[in-house]
């Protein structure tokens, strides 16, 4: 007697029929290569839409989410037939043959928790998505502080170069009619070299931080960012800072893990149930059998679960893992917390410095350059307190454009260690916050009633 089994899946004949109309997918068409980008937020949408990575992360999602719809469905069922070689072409035997078809049968409640399972893993690669978003726009915002840091030092850096040559023309004078040394056009000369060549170094840092901007949004080389705005003063209204302190449980690394945590529940729950048997139910046509009563044969069959020793050492380790996890979702909210903290009180500090530098630094720095210029017009200066006060000019300059570019980045990081994309999510979230405490005390206050109701 020879055999032969093997598998019949359900989906055999509609998936075939499928792939044969339905054409190879393709990658879907977007805005990636668009020639032109006028507007901060607009890049950083466009580079969720075309980063390299984040695609990865969604076809991945979309992927689990296919193995989600798979999952929580019965085994396939299979056929076997066997027939007796011996008895073809012999005149006195019938042909011999054995059909047989099984179902494989679990125990009640696996297939829901396999689902259960597989849309919790869902859920965490979901949270991975959303993380990878908050990532990618924390990394555009701050590279494009950069950028406009970088533009605004080269306007700051031009204008001194043109603040020099109307002194060196001064100086060249006063030289020529023996009021300044030669030493004192040397060093003007110097200076302004200086600047030229800092010049140079800026056009080159501007050039690589468009490049870095165009890698984050996978932008085609001949895109232009023609964003013409300076830093903006970042706010952050006193319930938006509350809302963020209050949706830690809604970030998407804690979701994540809860994911995690609630797929290796059910891992728990699964191995619990793998203590009870699985059946097997079959069917049978044997055509050996002389009498025909006896050629059907119906039956059910199921394992023996006896060793229970493995089966309690898989359960022992997936509680532990359990345990694991659970710990990281403590030691994961105080961080959270804390980040967030720290976050605050860097974007704080660096607002406080810019605001310091527009209200007092720079207005003292240029006053003391105009004095220092009048000064030495008027031959009542030197040249060394002119070449000071240019200098404490600059410097003031660009750390009051530092503290500006700092301002910004922090919020950037402020608003990633929020868990949010933009700055409008912060809007939602504080709206959100105010619902689910009204929410809690609508709920508290109905606790409450029900229980001086019970107490009358």
């Amino acid at each position: 007697m020879t055999f032969f089994q093997f598998s019949v899946p359900r989906w055999v004949m509609p998936t075939l029929a499928v792939l044969w109309l339905t054409p190879a997918v393709s990658v879907a068409q977007t805005e990636c290569d668009r020639p032109a980008i006028d507007e901060r937020e607009a890049l950083i949408r466009l580079a969720l839409d075309c980063n390299g990575a984040q695609q990865a992360l969604d076809a991945r999602w979309r992927s689990q989410q296919y193995r989600t719809e798979a999952s929580g469905r019965l085994d396939d069922p299979k056929l076997m037939l066997g027939v007796a070689p011996q008895t073809f072409g012999d005149e006195r035997l019938d042909d011999g043959y054995i059909v047989e078809l099984s179902q494989p049968l679990p125990w009640p409640g696996i297939l829901s928790l396999r689902k259960q399972a597989a849309d919790a893993q869902t859920d965490a690669w979901q949270a991975r998505l959303q993380q990878g978003q908050v990532n990618l726009a924390k990394q555009i915002r701050l590279a494009y502080a950069q950028w406009l840091y970088h533009r605004q030092l080269l306007s700051i850096n031009q204008r001194h170069q043109t603040l020099w040559q109307e002194f060196l023309a001064v100086v060249h004078v006063k030289y020529a009619a023996g009021t300044s040394t030669k030493s004192a056009v040397l060093q003007a000369t110097h200076e302004h070299h200086l600047l030229q060549q800092e010049a140079i170094e800026l056009r080159a840092m501007i050039e690589r931080d468009i490049s870095e901007l165009k890698r984050l949004g996978n932008l085609d080389k001949r895109t232009r960012l023609d964003i013409n705005e300076t830093l903006p003063v970042t706010q952050l209204a006193t319930e938006q800072w509350n809302a963020a302190l209050a949706s830690l449980e809604q970030q998407p690394l804690m979701q994540g893990l809860n994911a995690s945590i609630r797929q290796k529940a059910h891992e728990v729950s699964l191995a619990e149930k793998d203590r009870y048997p699985t059946f097997n139910v079959s069917a049978r046509y044997n055509s050996l059998w002389m009498n025909d009563e006896q050629r059907w044969v119906v039956g059910v069959g199921f394992n023996l679960p006896f060793d229970l020793g493995k089966r309690r050492s898989h359960e022992d380790s997936l509680r532990t893992e359990q345990m694991a996890l659970r710990w990281e979702q403590q030691d994961l909210q105080v961080q959270l917390r804390e980040i967030l903290i720290q976050a605050h009180s860097h974007w704080q500090q660096a607002k406080d410095v810019y605001g310091l530098y527009q209200q007092d630094l720079l207005p003292l720095a240029e006053e003391n350059l105009t004095t220092a210029r009048d000064e030495y017009q008027s031959g009542s200066g030197d040249f060394l307190s002119l070449l000071t006060a240019q200098r404490q000019l600059l410097s003031t300059q660009r750390k009051a454009e530092q503290a500006l570019r700092d301002q910004f980045a922090q919020f950037a990081q402020l608003l990633a260690a929020s868990g949010v994309v933009f700055e409008a999510d912060l809007h939602y979230s504080s709206e959100r916050a105010q619902e689910n405490s009204l929410e809690r005390k609508l709920k508290r206050s109905q606790a409450h009633r029900q229980e001086e109701i019970h107490h009358d």
